[in-house]
């Protein structure tokens, strides 16, 4: 049980990586948060249980994101060179 006011997000959640770290290990890319969610520099995770959640970037779910030189403009506005 989480010790914290308010408790830190459940293991399952879509925010468990918002848990509060309470070992860090950065010379080997990995910590665990208070929810029991061990997590990897290359943000790969392993559940409590067991599960593993493969690496994942924010670009990841944003779809026609690849190939793009500025991923934050928009598809239309690019210009071929002529």
């Amino acid at each position: 049980m989480c010790p914290h006011t308010p408790q830190c997000p459940e293991p399952s959640g879509p925010d468990r990586e918002a848990a509060r770290t309470i070992i860090s290990h950065p010379e080997q890319g990995w910590s665990l948060l208070c929810n029991g969610v061990v997590i990897f520099e290359d943000t790969g995770e392993l559940l409590p249980g067991g599960g593993a959640i493969a690496p994942h970037r924010p670009t990841d779910l944003v779809p026609g994101i690849a190939g793009r030189v500025n991923p934050l403009e928009p598809p239309d506005s690019r210009t071929s060179a002529a």
